[in-house]
């Protein structure tokens, strides 16, 4: 049964993220309209080259905060704060001496003058107050939610009038800073900023590498295993197309996105609070854990369904080919929201290295695989690898759940049935009802791909 606590909790979370979503989502569609493909292909590079450089020295300073029992004293989160800001430098100078090798390496003019003006972005993170993981720590998830939507309409208002001013790659670029300018300072209203201060504890400083250490081979694995095919593919195909592949996977993302929201923020949490022994934390979890996955199957199917009606009905005929790409990375997202939820597990419990190893399975699938249909089948064979890419994750990931006696594999085959005979009668009604085009049609939309 769940608590009138934690059905707000969820409502907070959905509620805040679907409007944010919303935001981004209106805001993807107006800039389309404004600007050209090949501008989003550049700034796919920019901003997946920019999270790289980004978990070159991740430790995990937000999860650190969390998982510690000290996570809200001022002398661990302050030291916390110290380190990030160092980190924010030491990204900062990386950045600009990498501007010039990256813009060689992708052949693009562009991108020597846009990396350094972006890497600014490096110094505000840096400097932005670690008040969201104090309150996440907390579990004050309304506060977050609040402060989530106010970036997101922030952001969307800022990008817009940029891009109405200036239909060039530098209202993209100049958004992403101002956005995240008004971010850093707005976090120190989040909690009283007063109480940050420069400091360095060598006891916490120790248990933050001693926990990040796991974190940061994590996200480094976990970065390129989700961005793999974004980097071949700004060497492999045209930056057209590039920016057309962009915007299907910022909409397949969504549903994943959400599900890593709700874990971070909740699961997480809750697991790492479980003071009873662990052989109680799977009957405590597993009921609703099924409850959330049935839902979510009855979801996504719906979703996957119709979502090439979604490119058709927000997007000129310039980006056709999303329409095709979408339902095929929208299906695949199953598997990543079982993944995200057997790591909140296991970061719950301490043990970030199955992480690691799990996006390590994926990342080694998408490095032998991606290239190799690519290459001979062509690029619709390399969505349907990149599809299923996180089925590895989720076996690595339901191994190690195994070991520490939370295995759900039983129902995850359940749901993993019901979920996929959901999409096929959901497209067979819509289609029955003219609401979505029929096989061929939509093998049509991706003529453009191969062709």
């Amino acid at each position: 049964m769940i608590s009138r606590q934690m059905l707000s909790q969820i409502t907070w979370v959905a509620g805040s993220y679907g409007a944010s979503q919303g935001l981004r989502l209106f805001t993807n569609v107006v800039l389309a309209r404004l600007l050209a493909p090949q501008l989003f292909g550049v700034m796919l590079i920019v901003n997946t080259l920019r999270t790289g450089i980004e978990l070159l020295s991740d430790v995990g300073i937000g999860q650190n905060i969390v998982s510690n029992r000290k996570g809200d004293q001022p002398d661990f989160y302050n030291t916390a704060w110290t380190i990030q800001i160092i980190r924010g430098i030491f990204l900062f100078a990386i950045a600009l001496l990498l501007a010039q090798p990256l813009a060689s390496f992708y052949d693009s003019d562009e991108l020597v003058e846009i990396i350094p003006i972006i890497s600014v972005v490096f110094l505000l993170t840096g400097i932005q107050a670690p008040a969201r993981f104090i309150l996440q720590k907390r579990q004050a998830v309304r506060t977050i939610a609040l402060f989530d939507v106010f970036i997101a309409a922030v952001s969307a208002i800022v990008h817009i009038a940029l891009a109405l001013y200036s239909p060039t790659i530098w209202a993209l670029v100049a958004g992403l800073i101002v956005a995240t300018s008004i971010s850093a300072t707005a976090s120190f209203f989040l909690i009283d900023f007063r109480l940050y201060r420069i400091k360095i504890s060598r006891e916490h400083v120790k248990a933050i590498i001693s926990f990040g250490k796991w974190v940061f081979a994590s996200s480094v694995v976990f970065f390129l295993a989700m961005n793999f095919d974004r980097l071949y593919f700004a060497k492999e195909i045209p930056f057209a197309i590039l920016g057309i592949y962009g915007i299907a996977r910022t909409f397949s993302d969504m549903i994943g996105m959400l599900v890593q929201r709700i874990g971070t923020m909740m699961i997480f949490p809750k697991v790492a609070a479980f003071a009873k022994d662990r052989s109680e934390l799977r009957p405590a979890i597993a009921g609703l854990r099924r409850k959330a996955l049935l839902a979510t199957a009855g979801g996504l199917s719906i979703i996957v369904a119709l979502s090439d009606v979604v490119i058709l009905t927000l997007y000129d005929d310039r980006y056709i080919a999303a329409a095709f790409m979408l339902p095929i990375l929208m299906a695949g997202t199953w598997f990543s929201i079982l993944s995200t939820m057997g790591e909140s597990f296991m970061l719950g419990i301490g043990k970030s290295v199955h992480s690691a190893q799990a996006n390590f399975a994926k990342l080694l699938w998408l490095v032998i695989a991606v290239p190799l249909t690519l290459t001979y089948y062509g690029l619709i064979a390399a969505l349907c690898v990149i599809a299923i890419a996180d089925l590895f994750r989720y076996v690595s990931l339901s191994f190690s759940q195994w070991k520490e006696g939370l295995s759900f594999l039983k129902q995850d085959f359940a749901l993993l049935s019901l979920f996929a005979f959901l999409v096929v009668i959901w497209r067979y009604i819509f289609m029955q009802l003219g609401l979505v085009a029929d096989f061929g049609t939509w093998l049509e939309y991706g003529s453009i791909i191969n062709g």
